[in-house]
């Protein structure tokens, strides 16, 4: 009998930006978190690592929250793909008090805020495509699509 050792999987991808880009997507997330009066807003790559954080969130911190995220993303564009849907465009899992909202940027990379209350999810969803439009020449290019970025939350996600 013959046994073998399966081959670890490997990362859904391990891109990331340059790090001139970095310094360049780092203000662009402070100020999202800011306008948009977040918590908290992560730039994460879909292999699971965060790449960028902002307001007040720890490396740590960053960690955990970017594991969740990233599965959350991972999970509703298989739910698109099983039942024909397309591209999730943008993720809104709402708590009794606070939202998580999540945009794919590409198919490597993805953003995340996270707001202590709701408020206006249209507000954060026109920030989210400003932020987008103001940093897309930022990343990868071959790796970018940012029309499923681009639309609005619509009432029904409200």
């Amino acid at each position: 009998m013959s046994t073998t050792t399966p081959v670890p999987p490997r990362l859904l991808n391990t891109a990331t930006p340059d790090p001139e880009h970095c310094a360049e997507l780092q203000p662009s997330l402070d100020e999202l978190v800011q306008d948009t009066g977040a918590s908290y807003g992560v730039v994460f790559g879909t292999h699971g690592l965060h790449l960028l954080r902002s307001g007040g969130l720890g490396q740590v911190s960053a960690e955990s929250v970017t594991a969740v995220m990233t599965n959350v993303l991972l999970l509703s564009r298989g739910m698109g793909r099983l039942t024909d849907r397309g591209e999730a465009e943008t993720i809104v899992v709402r708590y009794r008090s606070g939202a998580l909202v999540l945009a794919p940027l590409s198919p490597a990379f993805g953003l995340g805020l996270f707001s202590d209350h709701v408020g206006d999810l249209q507000q954060i969803a026109y920030g989210i495509t400003r932020f987008c439009s103001r940093t897309v020449h930022l990343l990868p290019q071959d790796l970018v699509s940012v029309p499923a970025v681009a639309q609005p939350l619509t009432e029904g996600a409200r």
